[in-house]
């Protein structure tokens, strides 16, 4: 074996630039090669609150580095996939779980440690016994970042390149590794049970001691605990790289960083990536990283500028089906244009022209799950019951209120022909109010989901007539008590306006936008359809009206059948009209204006009669 050349170089940065001091490697030869301009592929990212390390050639792995950290052995076990607990988190005996993808490296707990492998040889002998780190998104924890757990991360960061590695280089990184071990086990007063040879083993002492100056300096300082381990353990992942590696090593290096990532179907994922690079270019490294696993990829090319590809052209779904999502749930698409939006073949596409797109990576990737993952029919069913019961306790709710109220009998010399002493006005009142409480609780970050945007496009005026004719068959409900009341102005603002403002809320705002949540609705430019959210809020709305009218009279056998016949057939034109509307000009606003021309329509009419 040649020898291994080191060299003292203690002040390297935590992120050293392309100008940065020089480093070495060892060669097959023994000579001193530069190693400057190594790219920087450590980097630290936030993910919510939490602050993970990732190398870019291995974006699917995060690293969380915890000071403290200890999970029992019973957790551990039941963790999610994609889990690698390190040197003393997990606290329980070694294990690994092939099935599940859980894997414990530790010889602390339930082990005996004279006899056990420590945590940098552990994850040796698992890599090269085939751990696939490819596709899965994994997340590996420690809670020191002392060399013998660092090394185990630089094995799994460093696990597509190591299998790249001269023969020499092998053997050092396997002396490294095992030498690390036995001193971390046993201390240095056994190192000879490394059985490396002597000249051998002291350069492998020299790589130990500068890759552990950092740690014992700070410790025998007291600052051990107040060290940002991930900023400390980046800087010890570039030593590590400057022993192994050269800037030949490179040449066809790309950087890859996951901006988000979540599971299709049929043990596909999508992500979000960024890199200086093309589509086209791009997808040979995404194969190394993601392996088959990637169904459809979303490149960042700039501020909210996104190319998206079908990278699994056999999956059952294009990319259409993904297009009429994102235009739904972007805020930036508002068919203000027919260029600005997301659009392209049917394997490979992008963001809106104009403005680029407002959804952030994780939403784009959570959309592309919405369009691919198609609800049940019991979702559906569970959805229908959760909004029907949701909109039939704020009827109730208003409706025992307008029972009790009674103002006249609370406020002395109160005028009882104002209009807000009408029963009718605190029914249209406390729906408004209830159903504007729920909006505000779940429509926060898609308004336009729920219509609370300007409208958009012409052709649903084309709708007016059908709607003012199935009104007058009885889709536009005023009370008959309003009616009776002979209060023409008061009919008129709480029949024309507050109940119509209170019914598109409750039924075309609240009601069709918690069913489009999960399902595919018209749009100004697409091509007329009945969606199940216009159909399910058509039913909810007549299923309103009929109570209504009833409600309305002394008796049911009052009730003709061709009058509740014509009610129903009329409810039931009136809600899909109106839905159709709401969907067509992305908007509640000319719905709200049609209902009101509707109900003052209504209320004309049978003045006449």
């Amino acid at each position: 074996m040649s020898a291994l050349s080191e060299k003292k170089d203690d002040n390297i940065p935590h992120k050293p630039t392309e100008a940065a001091v020089t480093r070495l490697h060892a060669s097959n030869d023994g000579k001193i090669i530069d190693a400057s301009h190594l790219p920087e592929r450590y980097s630290i990212k936030t993910l919510g609150e939490e602050r993970l390390l990732n190398c870019l050639e291995a974006p699917n792995l995060n690293v969380h580095i915890e000071s403290g950290l200890v999970i029992s052995g019973a957790v551990a076990k039941k963790s999610p996939g994609g889990t690698i607990f390190l040197d003393g988190v997990a606290q329980c005996e070694p294990f690994l779980d092939h099935e599940h993808k859980i894997y414990n490296m530790d010889h602390h707990e339930g082990c005996v440690r004279a006899f056990t492998l420590s945590c940098c040889e552990q994850t040796l002998v698992m890599y090269m016994k085939g751990l696939d780190l490819r596709g899965e998104e994994w997340h590996i924890f420690a809670n020191e970042p002392d060399l013998d757990t660092v090394l185990a991360i630089w094995i799994l960061l460093n696990h597509g390149r190591i299998g790249n590695l001269n023969s020499t280089q092998r053997r050092i990184l396997f002396a490294l590794v095992r030498y690390e071990g036995v001193i971390d086990s046993f201390g240095l007063e056994l190192k000879e049970l490394s059985a490396l040879a002597p000249d051998l083993m002291r350069k492998i002492q020299r790589v130990v001691d500068r890759l552990r100056k950092d740690e014992i300096n700070l410790k025998k300082q007291g600052a051990w605990q107040k060290t940002d381990y991930l900023d400390y353990t980046v800087s010890i992942l570039h030593k590590i790289d400057q022993i192994f590696y050269k800037s030949s090593d490179f040449k066809d290096y790309q950087g890859v960083e996951e901006l988000a990532r979540i599971d299709l179907i049929e043990n596909r994922i999508a992500a979000v990536v960024e890199a200086d690079m093309g589509i086209y270019e791009i997808e040979p490294h995404l194969g190394k990283i993601y392996g088959n696993r990637l169904g459809i990829v979303f490149l960042k090319k700039g501020p909210n500028v996104y190319t998206v590809r079908q990278m699994d052209l056999f999956m059952p779904l294009s990319l259409d089906e993904v297009y009429d999502r994102l235009n739904f749930e972007d805020p930036a698409v508002k068919c203000r244009t027919a260029a600005n939006k997301w659009g392209g073949a049917n394997d490979i596409g992008g963001s809106p022209r104009d403005t680029g797109t407002g959804l952030a990576p994780a939403d784009l990737a959570r959309t592309c799950r919405d369009a691919v993952c198609k609800w049940s029919f019991g979702q559906q069913a569970f959805r229908f019951l959760t909004t029907f019961f949701l909109s039939g306790f704020i009827v109730l709710c208003a409706y025992i209120a307008k029972i009790y109220w009674k103002p006249e009998n609370w406020i002395e010399g109160l005028n009882p022909g104002l209009f807000w002493s009408s029963s009718s006005f605190c029914f249209a009142m406390i729906i408004l109010m209830a159903t504007s409480l729920s909006l505000l609780l779940i429509s926060h970050r898609h308004p336009w989901q729920y219509g609370w945007i300007t409208s958009c496009g012409k052709q649903w005026w084309l709708l007016l007539p059908a709607l003012l004719a199935a009104a007058l068959a009885g889709g536009v409900w005023i009370p008959k008590e309003l009616l009776m009341s002979r209060s023409w102005p008061i009919i008129f603002v709480v029949g024309a306006g507050a109940l119509p403002l209170a019914f598109e809320l409750l039924f075309r705002s609240l009601v069709h936008g918690m069913f489009a949540q999960h399902s595919c609705i018209q749009r100004c430019d697409s091509p007329w359809f009945i969606s199940w959210p216009a159909l399910a809020s058509t039913l909810l709305y007549t299923g309103f009206i009929m109570a209504m009218v009833i409600k309305d009279q002394t008796s049911i056998h009052n009730i003709s059948i061709l009058h509740l016949a014509m009610t129903i057939i009329g409810a039931a034109v009136f809600g899909l009209t109106t839905a159709m509307v709401r969907e067509r000009s992305q908007s509640l606003l000319p719905v709200i204006l049609f209902h009101g021309l509707a109900a003052v329509l209504v209320i004309i009419f049978k003045i006449l009669i």
